[in-house]
């Protein structure tokens, strides 16, 4: 923190401070402030730093330090002043807008070969730092039984069934095929995807049947959806189940696997 005190009231601390010291040198020595900085704040540099304006104050005994304080500055504040110049100057001369984009340039590329190494070096790392920024602003809100945020009502009733029958699931984690790296909306035994929609639209059908079949190469997939949206969501075939309540049993034949494969 920067202090700035009020007008004449730095000269008359630091010139009674040298006075008490005996010379500018003694004093220096004193409080331990180098002598080119005092000399600095005698000839008109009318900020320093707070810890060395409590030396001084305490050297010459001032109680009330407030008093003479005209404001608090944060530590940056020189560069703070000095981007603001920096902008002003520009906007005179009409350089602003085209250093900005050169700028701005410079920024997007460096983003692009971040993007482009993460990718390719550490590609776990980067869908889960991607993952991790896209929950932010996903509007997770919805709260299911066994805890955790879901996106939607959904998958907050899909979830609610899994932990009603005691499966033990991973919601959203993680998944890789080959150089694909999926979150599929949930996870069971390392071995079943379970997938939940309720966007209508054939174009989310297609793309979703497409995501399945990369899936499928590891996992076993369900895919389920209200009732009412069956028109669009058919052509996924066989592994769309309709509505929860032909879920809830699917849901109950995972539960006895699941105890199945505990009591082998």
């Amino acid at each position: 923190m920067f202090i700035k005190l009020k007008k004449g009231e730095q000269k008359k601390l630091l010139m009674k401070a040298i006075n008490n010291a005996g010379s500018q040198r003694k004093l220096s020595k004193i409080i331990n402030i180098p002598n080119s900085s005092i000399a600095r704040y005698l000839n008109g540099d009318n900020s320093m730093l707070e810890a060395r304006f409590d030396r001084i104050a305490n050297f010459i005994g001032i109680i009330d330090k407030e008093k003479i304080i005209e404001k608090k500055l944060p530590v940056n504040w020189r560069q703070i002043k000095g981007g603001k110049k920096c902008v002003s100057s520009k906007m005179k001369k009409g350089t602003f807008d085209r250093d900005m984009k050169v700028l701005q340039h410079i920024q997007s590329e460096k983003l692009k070969k971040w993007h482009k190494f993460m990718r390719t070096m550490k590609p776990e790392e980067y869908y889960q730092i991607q993952y991790s920024r896209f929950k932010k602003i996903g509007g997770y809100k919805f709260i299911t039984k066994n805890g955790e945020k879901v996106r939607n009502l959904f998958e907050k009733e899909v979830a609610d069934i899994l932990f009603k029958n005691k499966v033990k699931y991973q919601y959203e984690p993680l998944v890789h095929i080959g150089k694909r790296f999926f979150f599929p909306d949930f996870l069971l035994d390392n071995k079943v995807i379970i997938e939940c929609t309720m966007w209508r639209g054939i174009e989310k059908a297609y793309k979703l049947r497409e995501k399945c079949k990369i899936l499928g190469k590891k996992y076993k997939v369900f895919v389920v959806i209200p009732k009412n949206l069956y028109t669009y969501y058919k052509i996924i075939g066989s592994n769309l189940i309709q509505g929860l309540d032909k879920f809830a049993p699917v849901a109950q034949t995972f539960s006895r696997e699941t105890e199945k494969g505990s009591n082998r």
